[in-house]
């Protein structure tokens, strides 16, 4: 592709991008990630984590909520006026394959020696669809394998993703974001709750101190990506521009104060990277499946394996959770999908003559 291309013209070609691809990098980031403390035990340390302050499971959680923050805001615009939709797709996209991961993750915990009676397997399940208080261990699961355990460790960000939706979208739907000051305000309000943790008092409130210092680094990422869908007009997508934010975001890896800098170049490529470059599309979107199930794989592998190098881990639970995340696109998530648009097409069907 020759000559200057703005964001809002590649957002505007639809799905001739490498959007799928990306997301399936990230998800199998987390994946290899998790390999050390799963391999290892708790408090193992992931290489990259030395040299960065983030481990590379980090950086592909960022990755996540940056691309989601891009998209999720066009897609509140988009629905502005069918809000039910827009809360549809989301529940369609979410639910049905943790429901099943959840029930499947059950299955591995029983299978790996669980001594938990029926209401605490059915209370996990339960626990995992609120997202709000999910249940990360069950009783006698997986006990052999250096994690013990915990059967689901990354389940924790979806919590905090569908609060960012919220959030992005209320800010939209309310017309907050129709001037300028109001997105100076969401974007500094996120920053400010990123540098300044110790606003809310862990003594005085230590439940809501944990939570909104976990969410600080997410929403600065997913609000970076919303930033980024309100420039698109203007943001034009320039290699030069790409290698000199990376430059200057290489310089200050490590320090505390980075991690903005760090969000807008990381930003900045992957935009590059799915918009510049020709489109790769798997065909069909693997990263949520990949997700929900690596962690659960992971340690069916350990259970049947044995003890495993973090890399050699790495390599069985990409080679195993693959066709897992295939299976869960085909069965599960796509037809969910598939339900908002054939309820748009009935609906259409019956306004029309």
């Amino acid at each position: 592709m020759s000559g200057p291309v703005t964001l809002g013209a590649a957002l505007g070609r639809g799905r001739e991008n490498n959007l799928d691809l990306l997301r399936l990098v990230a998800a199998s980031a987390v994946v290899v990630s998790h390999a050390w403390p799963l391999a290892l035990g708790r408090g193992a340390v992931e290489p990259l984590e030395a040299a960065l302050g983030l481990s590379l499971g980090g950086v592909a959680v960022l990755v996540f909520f940056f691309l989601s923050g891009m998209l999720i805001s066009a897609s509140a615009a988009a629905d502005r006026q069918e809000r039910g939709r827009f809360v549809l797709k989301r529940v369609l996209r979410i639910y049905p394959g943790l429901a099943v991961a959840l029930i499947v993750t059950v299955l591995i915990a029983v299978d790996g020696g669980a001594t938990a009676g029926f209401g605490e397997l059915v209370t996990y399940v339960l626990r995992g669809l609120s997202l709000v208080s999910l249940q990360h261990e069950i009783s006698g699961a997986l006990v052999g394998t250096p994690y013990g355990s915990v059967v689901n460790g990354p389940l924790w960000t979806l919590f905090y993703e569908v609060l960012c939706y919220g959030v992005i979208a209320s800010a939209i739907w309310s017309g907050l974001l129709d001037r300028v000051w109001g997105w100076v305000c969401l974007a500094g309000a996120s920053l400010m709750l990123w540098a300044f943790p110790e606003m809310i008092s862990q003594q005085v409130a230590p439940a809501l101190a944990y939570r909104l210092n976990t969410l600080a680094p997410l929403l600065l990422a997913f609000v970076s990506g919303a930033v980024f869908w309100r420039l698109r007009d203007w943001m034009v997508l320039d290699w030069r521009a790409g290698i000199a934010l990376l430059a200057g975001a290489s310089l200050v890896a490590g320090q505390g104060s980075a991690l903005p800098l760090m969000i807008v170049a990381m930003g900045y490529g992957l935009c590059l990277l799915a918009f510049r470059l020709p489109a790769v599309s798997p065909g069909m979107d693997l990263s949520y499946g990949i997700y929900i199930y690596g962690w659960p794989v992971a340690q069916f592998v350990l259970c049947y394996v044995g003890p495993a190098t973090p890399g050699m881990l790495a390599l069985l639970s990409l080679s195993a959770v693959l066709p897992v995340a295939f299976l869960s696109w085909h069965l599960v998530e796509k037809p969910a999908l598939s339900l908002i648009k054939r309820n748009r097409f009935r609906a259409h069907r019956v306004v029309s003559p």
